[in-house]
């Protein structure tokens, strides 16, 4: 069972007025940022012509390996529509030195943005440029979306700009057993099957957490990602079950999104016999808790109806004083105040508030989806 607090447990009790300031960031709106003679910040959709010297700046930074590919893994976020949403250093040569991608999507119908791909070219390390990058990435989007997200191990360089590990995420291990899948991939479904593997999204994995919006055009996307394995089990012609496994070097031998029209416990039981597999909830017993990604509040006014609508109106935001990175809050008609990664990890877990817990989905990005 996941450990959870109770808000007595955590916050304080604000009995005198307090003065709230820090809740709104000074924003950039400069489309080229020039840091210094030698170097600019700007996006990819002003220099189009560097697409490919990006990606080989990101797979170098990842020490990718020659059978793989960063734009196959993370099309979405490559997508010909999105060279806006690439932010990149480049020197006075206009090579580029550092990037860090956005891809946007809805969660509970609010804009998030997820980062990916960033990298610093190992000669320019230690320089600050990936702190101006990373900077001017937050000023220029903060008032676009509710929150950020982001995947990485760095956990003390991140927490600088505010991200924090959240998210619970389990791990079952994975067993010996009969294999009876069939194995594909998303692109080779028919218009037909491809229609049934939505539905069974909606009723079963989106349906069991709280996780991103998906379009017609995010499903296509997703097609293009052939490093994923799916497999699939069929009854009178129809899919009735799913699961996506494998993408990349990370995330190999990983069972990372599934959906069945069954008992979910013995679905889960059965698709152990091919890998690991992440869950967001306590369904089956597992003592491997991990943390799922780094969250950061966007925009306070944005987050704050994002919270509302994630926790049913049980926590209601009044303000985020980023300065000393507390939260003021109300509920039960009082007004609390928590340290930011308290309350983040209160809301999202692990160790999700025992007040709320039984009214949320928690939060879980597929794997197919978090670059």
């Amino acid at each position: 069972m996941l450990k959870v607090f109770t808000l007595s447990q955590k916050c304080r009790k604000l009995l005198i007025f307090i003065d709230i300031y820090g809740g709104k960031n000074c924003r950039s709106k400069i489309s080229e940022t020039v840091h210094n003679e030698k170097m600019k910040i700007t996006t990819l959709d002003k220099y189009p012509h560097l697409l490919t010297d990006v990606v080989r700046l990101v797979e170098i930074s990842f020490e990718y390996e020659e059978n793989h590919s960063f734009m196959t893994d993370f099309a979405p976020l490559f997508d010909s529509h999105n060279l806006e949403n690439h932010f990149i250093t480049l020197d006075d040569n206009e090579k580029v030195i550092a990037h860090i991608g956005v891809c946007e999507r809805y969660l509970l119908n609010h804009k998030i943005a997820l980062l990916g791909g960033i990298a610093v070219s190992k000669e320019n390390r230690g320089e600050g440029i990936f702190q101006n990058l990373m900077r001017e990435v937050l000023s220029e989007r903060s008032d676009r979306y509710a929150l950020f997200m982001l995947w990485s191990d760095q956990e003390k360089l991140y927490k600088k700009f505010g991200f924090y590990l959240c998210g619970n995420q389990i791990e079952l291990s994975a067993k010996n057993g009969t294999k009876n899948f069939i194995h594909t991939k998303l692109a080779q479904l028919s218009s037909k099957q491809m229609e049934e593997l939505k539905i069974i999204y909606q009723k079963s994995f989106s349906n069991l957490y709280t996780t991103l919006l998906r379009t017609d055009e995010d499903w296509k996307n997703l097609q293009r990602i052939q490093s994923s394995d799916l497999f699939i089990k069929e009854k009178d012609g129809k899919i009735y079950e799913y699961f996506f496994m494998n993408k990349g070097q990370d995330l190999q031998g990983v069972i990372y999104e599934y959906g069945t029209l069954k008992d979910i416990k013995i679905f889960l039981e059965e698709i152990r016999n091919y890998g690991r597999v992440w869950i967001a909830k306590d369904i089956l017993a597992s003592d491997n808790l991990q943390y799922q990604f780094l969250l950061s509040p966007g925009d306070t006014k944005l987050f704050k109806a994002f919270v509302e609508s994630f926790t049913n109106k049980t926590i209601v935001i009044e303000d985020i004083n980023h300065m000393k990175q507390e939260v003021y809050f109300h509920f039960n008609e009082e007004l609390l105040g928590l340290d930011t990664e308290d309350f983040l990890r209160g809301i999202f877990g692990p160790g999700v508030f025992e007040e709320i817990e039984t009214n949320i989905n928690p939060l879980f990005i597929s794997g197919l989806e978090s670059i």
